[in-house]
């Protein structure tokens, strides 16, 4: 059975004067029905830049320059702007990092998750608004029959991302794509969203793309990971093999920088440097300037990602 979601060679890049920004450079992966996957690594590595071509919502001046989105069996960077918007909020949400940017100021949040409900679920504005009083009551929202005529600004951070995931949610897509959805939330309502994604997961064999900088999150819920450094994915392999054995060095410095192994009166692990500037010209391995073990090849040219072990990818030199 072929994926539900197939990306290969994807590339997005921001042309900047002189200069081109290579935000995501040659990405691969594929993602089955009711599964997921996990993308991880640091701010600025390219993760949300990957989500947003997904759904084609690259912002000026970016563009995508190469690749294929192959959802369900259709190539979404073939399809006319028309088609996209009848997929984008139905078959294929997502939750996105920042919910003030998400929401519209001047409409509220009743009439925003509405509009999602009667565009691709053709309810009337009366069944519309009751379902959209259960999505808030299911998302953890108290009182939801009076907090549908609020505004985004009369709500906290926690709220308006819990109205972001009640919109993602609204109708039930195929595949969600989760960008930090759990970050402005506290420890109880974290649990609560995630608990509500793995029962939808389930009922409806609903599949998660999932962004995060959380290990714990990923260790526990994700059923593939792939780690993303300076706009390529360096290693990939199911959750359990990646964390029992991890190949590539910042692999290794990302899970070596987690509580749990540190060393008792030491000070934390830590990757020293910081992730390249993806507008500079990048020569050989983009870790190599921060890698602990790199060798003159590593200088000279970029690996190709490839099989380590039995579904166990990554792009690194040590492995021929």
């Amino acid at each position: 059975m072929p994926p539900l979601l197939n990306v290969t060679g994807l590339a997005t890049h921001f042309h900047l004067g002189t200069s081109t920004l290579k935000a995501v450079d040659g990405v691969d992966f594929s993602l089955n029905e009711g599964e997921t996957l996990a993308i991880v690594g640091e701010s600025g590595c390219g993760k949300s830049m990957t989500a947003c071509s997904l759904m084609r919502l690259v912002p000026p001046p970016g563009n995508i320059v190469s690749g294929s989105i192959v959802f369900g069996g259709t190539d979404l960077l073939l399809l006319s702007d028309k088609e996209m918007r009848d997929i984008r909020g139905n078959s294929i949400s997502m939750i996105f990092q920042e919910p003030m940017t998400s929401l519209n100021p001047v409409l509220t949040v009743g009439n925003q998750i509405g509009e999602v409900l009667r565009l691709h679920r053709n309810l009337t504005r009366r069944e519309a608004l009751a379902e959209t009083v259960r999505l808030l009551g299911l998302v953890g929202i108290p009182a939801p029959e009076q907090r549908v005529e609020d505004y985004p600004h009369q709500l906290s951070g926690g709220m308006r991302q819990r109205i972001v995931i009640a919109m993602a949610l609204a109708c039930q897509p195929r595949l969600l794509i989760a960008d930090e959805p759990t970050t402005a939330l506290d420890v109880t309502i974290q649990a609560q969203i995630l608990e509500l994604i793995d029962r939808l997961q389930r009922e409806n064999g609903m599949a998660l793309l999932l962004i995060t900088h959380d290990l714990g999150i990923v260790a526990e819920r994700a059923d593939r990971t792939a780690i993303m450094y300076a706009g390529k994915i360096v290693e990939t392999a199911p959750t359990a093999e990646l964390f029992q054995n991890p190949l590539h060095p910042y692999t290794c410095g990302l899970l070596a920088s987690l509580p749990q192994n540190a060393v008792p009166g030491e000070p934390l692990a830590t990757i020293p440097g910081h992730v390249p500037n993806l507008a500079d010209e990048q020569q050989g391995c983009g870790f190599c300037p921060r890698c602990p073990a790199k060798t003159w090849e590593c200088r000279q040219s970029t690996p190709p990602l490839k099989e380590a072990s039995s579904n166990h990818l990554v792009r690194c030199w040590k492995f021929p």
